[in-house]
């Protein structure tokens, strides 16, 4: 048999919203939680490399570079198309 209260006791005993509440945090959220770690450029484009890279790498380069534009555009992430042609040559190997 338990000994707490039950709403038949006690009526609203077992609901949350009788409890003490928690106190306030102390600081303040300025940002969404998520925002506070953004990635930055050129992290962002590191991580499309890397996947075009494990998707495609080795392939011929007008299949790695279709794919690395496709994963640009996807993403929004603006390259100058000298880079990006580059960048396929370099992951095609």
């Amino acid at each position: 048999m338990s000994h707490g209260a039950n709403e038949f006791e006690e009526p609203g005993a077992n609901y949350p919203d009788s409890a003490q509440a928690a106190p306030a945090p102390t600081g303040t959220q300025d940002a969404p939680a998520l925002d506070q770690n953004l990635p930055t450029d050129m992290e962002r484009l590191d991580g499309v490399v890397q996947q075009v890279r494990a998707d495609v790498g080795g392939e011929d380069v007008a299949i790695v570079e279709k794919s690395l534009r496709r994963r640009l555009t996807d993403t929004g992430i603006v390259v100058a198309d000298d880079e990006v042609s580059a960048l396929a040559r370099d992951i095609a190997g």
